[in-house]
């Protein structure tokens, strides 16, 4: 199982952090080799260490693709300092696009981390059915929304869903043909997509289908909580019409106002009503933590 060692909050602005670290140093346009080689090894080596010292489990390849050092790099490429001797500016054209290759794969493998529900402290996605599947893939790549490609397995991964062998690959072709991705190329067997604008639009009208949604549901609940309020205050012989009607507001107010603010409105009416003694506190409790499942301690 995928954890960090600090908070979700702590863990992503240290992120944001060694982010920036790289491109500070890319926008200092460093015109002397070796101190630019020494400024690019030191933040490869603290942006890996971070990495490895505050997650467990974390898929290998998010820290790989940034981890090899300027020396390293050389060795892959079959490049020795001397190469660089005669002509540092080609030498610092090296360097830069060293540094600018390493920045993006750590923003890559931070974009990746940002949407891991594992991370965020969330409950792992049950997924039951490939539909699923999609729309979650479809949702996390519209969250990142940019340019980059991302592997649908390393999705997966990082919020730990199982899938089939070769099911990441199918989705992305599956998501291709409708339109609604893009593919690396289409040459490849790799699973590395980004949501096209259909694939985007198609994930605004169902986020906005299921907000309208939630906000039925957390009407239809307030009206009921308020249909027992007013019931059970008939029931208890208040008939004053002033009490009905404030509560009845309260139906309206809670479609213009957030949670917080309409639980402080409901406070201030309800202690009002008890200190004109139109009700008693203990039916002023009642009402408010009714309407707001919470305790009512002012009047206690």
């Amino acid at each position: 199982m995928i954890k960090i060692k600090i908070s979700p909050n702590s863990f992503y602005k240290k992120l944001d952090k060694h982010l920036e670290k790289g491109n500070d140093i890319l926008e200092k346009q460093i015109s002397e080799p070796k101190l630019l080689e020494t400024e690019i090894n030191e933040w490869v080596k603290n942006a890996v260490d971070f990495l490895e010292n505050n997650t467990l489990n974390l898929p290998e390849k998010l820290i790989t693709d940034i981890q090899h050092t300027v020396t390293e790099d050389w060795i892959t490429f079959g490049l020795l300092e001397r190469d660089f001797d005669k002509n540092p500016e080609s030498h610092i054209e090296y360097l830069t696009k060293h540094l600018k290759k390493k920045i993006k794969a750590f923003k890559v493998t931070s974009d990746y981390l940002s949407i891991s529900e594992i991370i965020k402290g969330n409950e792992k996605p049950e997924l039951s059915s490939i539909q699923e599947k999609i729309t979650f893939v479809l949702q996390k790549l519209y969250e990142l929304y940019n340019d980059n490609f991302y592997s649908i397995s390393m999705i997966f991964e990082i919020n730990e869903i199982d899938y089939r062998e070769n099911e990441p690959n199918e989705i992305a072709e599956n998501l291709k043909k409708r339109g609604y991705g893009i593919r690396e190329t289409d040459y490849t067997t790799k699973d590395l997509l980004k949501i096209s604008v259909k694939g985007a639009a198609y994930v605004e009208r169902q986020n906005k289908r299921q907000k309208n949604k939630e906000k039925k549901t957390k009407d239809a609940k307030i009206n009921e909580k308020i249909d027992l309020v007013l019931a059970k205050l008939e029931k208890l012989g208040y008939g004053q019409e002033i009490i009905f009607d404030e509560i009845e507001e309260l139906r309206g107010l809670s479609k213009k106002l957030n949670k917080k603010t309409w639980s402080q409105v409901i406070k201030g009416k309800v202690m009002d009503l008890a200190l004109s003694e139109l009700i008693s506190k203990e039916t002023a409790s009642f009402i408010y933590e009714s309407l707001v499942e919470d305790k009512f301690k002012l009047l206690k």
